[in-house]
């Protein structure tokens, strides 16, 4: 396929430049230890090697006339060691254009991403690439086994698609009425940065764990999330009268069979009211209920038709950037943080080689945080290990003990690891 220079922002892509800033950086991070230290040279000639592989990936944004969009970057792109704040939105100020932060630390390669390049799947395929490639480079014998995209193999149509467009329906794009979530108060960070604690676990015994309660890991952990979340705020002196509202994002590549490396993520929204002696079980259920409801390719539709249906609206098409920049803002302000109280995503397991997994140690997932949603959870399991990771902007971290109690307590041993973020 002959390579564009330019590429329209996806549907999902084009909310972030409107929104983003210090407090909101819409950044997430991928990342692998290795069993050996990373050699910064060799980093970089993997980078160049790969990059170009993933033309909408190889990009620098640009301010149009009634949207962002995104042109084939030239520069060329330096590899550094890691900034200890992973989620610094004046990186991208600082990366020659891209959109992306590729560093090493120790034995660690880590891919942080701007929102409006893709989401967690396509991060994690281009890191699993970068991650190769880098193996190969530094004499180990590596074979893709057909799960790896190879720098000399052409990228195809379908990998560069914006797939909401491909499957709006105009005739059902009716989306759900959403109300006011809770928000999770604390004290923010006077020096700004996000704390990140890792918890890590086995699969096996999680998985037995959740099938008492006949539910996935994911909604489990949902489940867990906002119990731990009850035990940590709930007074009953004090009046709950807004929801906790998990967003929780749902991979449509698997859902529609297609392979895009742009955003694809569909969301869905686990909610639940805080009451006087609410029980783990009883939202476990409810989160099951739920999921079960919306995790479907109909409802999903339905989300992509009603948004895609806004972004073709006449009068926001020939709004100029400016005042749709102003606009954007406001609707995000009343309809995106005001209506959630965290994100919570699991990429799910991470599939390597057989021939590269002896190199792997680990492999881990953050959402980052922001001003207003101050905790965020990212999930992902490689082999046997799984690893639950949650960001924060404030310093208190109940919710977090408790969450971790919670699982020793039923019989797993949970390995915790912090970057200390409140020190």
């Amino acid at each position: 396929m002959k390579k564009k220079n330019w590429y329209l922002l996806d549907n999902a892509a084009k909310i972030f430049p409107c929104t983003s800033n210090k407090n909101r950086p819409n950044l997430f991070c991928v990342s692998v230890t290795l069993v050996e230290d990373i050699n910064k040279d060799i980093l970089q000639e993997t980078i160049d090697l790969v990059l170009p592989r993933f033309p909408s990936y190889k990009v620098r944004l640009k301010r149009g006339i009634f949207w962002y969009y995104l042109e084939e970057n030239q520069n060329p792109y330096v590899v550094e060691e890691q900034n200890p704040d992973i989620f610094d939105y004046y990186m991208l100020k600082r990366k020659n254009g891209y959109l992306f932060d590729l560093a090493y630390y120790k034995n660690k390669i880590s891919l942080t991403m701007f929102h409006s390049l893709t989401d967690g799947t396509g991060a994690m395929e281009f890191l699993k690439s970068i991650v190769y490639q880098y193996l190969k480079l530094t004499g180990k014998k590596v074979e893709s086994e057909g799960l790896i995209f190879l720098p000399d193999a052409p990228s195809v149509n379908d990998e560069v698609n914006d797939n909401f467009q491909k499957y709006y329906n105009k005739e059902n794009s009716k989306s759900p009425k959403e109300e006011k979530a809770y928000h999770i108060e604390g004290t923010h960070f006077d020096y700004g940065g996000v704390g990140v604690i890792v918890g890590t676990t086995s699969v096996t015994e999680l998985k037995k764990i959740a099938k008492k309660f006949n539910v996935t890991i994911t909604t489990y952990l949902c489940a867990l999330f906002t119990y731990a979340l009850y035990l940590d705020t709930y007074k009953p002196e004090k009046t709950f009268k807004k929801p906790v509202k998990l967003l929780v994002p749902v991979n449509m590549r698997k859902i529609f069979q297609d392979e895009t490396m742009r955003n694809f993520a569909g969301f869905v929204r686990l909610e639940t009211y805080f009451k006087p002696n609410l029980t783990f079980e009883e939202i476990v259920a409810d989160y099951d209920k739920q999921m079960k409801e919306k995790v479907t390719k109909e409802y999903l539709s339905c989300i992509i038709n009603a948004n895609v249906k806004m972004e073709k609206n006449v009068f926001l098409r020939i709004t100029p950037l400016i005042f749709k920049n102003i606009a954007m803002r406001i609707g995000y302000n009343l309809l995106g943080d005001s209506i959630q109280t965290t994100s919570v995503s699991n990429l799910g397991v991470v599939n390597f080689p057989k021939s590269m997994q002896p190199y792997i140690e680990n492999v881990f997932f953050d959402l980052g945080a922001s001003y207003n949603i101050v905790k965020n959870f990212g999930i992902c399991s490689y082999k046997d290990k799984i690893n639950m990771s949650f960001s924060r902007s404030i310093i208190e971290t109940g919710l977090e003990q408790k969450f971790f109690k919670f699982l020793v307590d039923a019989g797993l041993k949970v390995e915790i690891i912090s970057n200390y973020w409140e020190k």
